[in-house]
């Protein structure tokens, strides 16, 4: 795993570029509200994407009602796993790993196969409570941090100098992914690039990889972290 690319259905319109990059893992938001029928796109869509891409559908709400429903319409086609946004404890990554493994039984798919990717930044205590993650669930295969969240759970004005560098206590958060990550042998996503030089910063620091919000800045962090 190398580049989280988050997309909405609104934008499977660039199906045929993404057949232009090497497989990564597509971070698929839902549209609002989430109780329609097909909240991440239509099922041949995402069909598709599965085909050449792995699937992550993300998460907003911890309901294991809301999560059931959600899931149920894209059981068959593939999904590799969630990105939960509202973790904030072990205890909520093994919640949902039970929640998941309601919903493979539901559906005849094999215990465990779904799993888990969690982002951090929309509690910001979080960091602090999830220092030690070995153990708490076998779903668990990397781990990655939004910017953009911590900035607006902080009540920050900004996030990063006029350089473009992070200010301390986004730092600090970034560094805490990075040993949270490494210490439970996962995959330690970075937030999405700022500026081109960001891939290489990152990769430097010993990240395996990185979140992306565009088709240009996958390309460039394929280009810097191996597949």
């Amino acid at each position: 795993m190398n580049c989280l690319l988050t997309m909405t259905s609104s934008t499977f319109d660039q199906l045929k570029e993404l057949q232009t990059l090497q497989p990564l893992s597509l971070a698929i938001q839902p549209e609002k509200p989430v109780n329609k029928l097909e909240p991440y796109g239509a099922q041949l869509s995402l069909s598709q994407l599965a085909k050449h891409h792995h699937i992550y559908l993300v998460l907003h709400e911890p309901s294991e009602h809301t999560i059931l429903s959600v899931l149920s319409p894209y059981a068959k086609i593939g999904v590799s796993g969630v990105i939960p946004t509202f973790i904030k404890s072990r205890a909520d990554i093994e919640r949902l790993h039970a929640i998941l493994s309601v919903s493979e039984a539901e559906h005849a798919l094999q215990d465990g196969s779904m799993k888990i990717i969690p982002e951090l930044g929309r509690y910001p205590s979080a960091f602090h409570k999830l220092v030690n993650l070995s153990g708490v669930s076998t779903r668990l295969t990397a781990l990655t941090w939004n910017e953009e969240a911590l900035t607006l759970a902080l009540g920050a004005k900004r996030s990063r100098d006029d350089k473009g560098a992070l200010l301390p206590p986004f730092q600090h958060a970034q560094t805490q992914i990075l040993f949270i990550a490494k210490s439970a042998h996962l995959f330690a996503m970075d937030a999405a690039p700022v500026t081109p030089a960001g891939p290489g910063k990152s990769a430097g620091f010993g990240f395996n990889g990185m979140a992306a919000n565009t088709l240009e800045e996958a390309r460039q962090i394929q280009q810097v972290f191996p597949a």
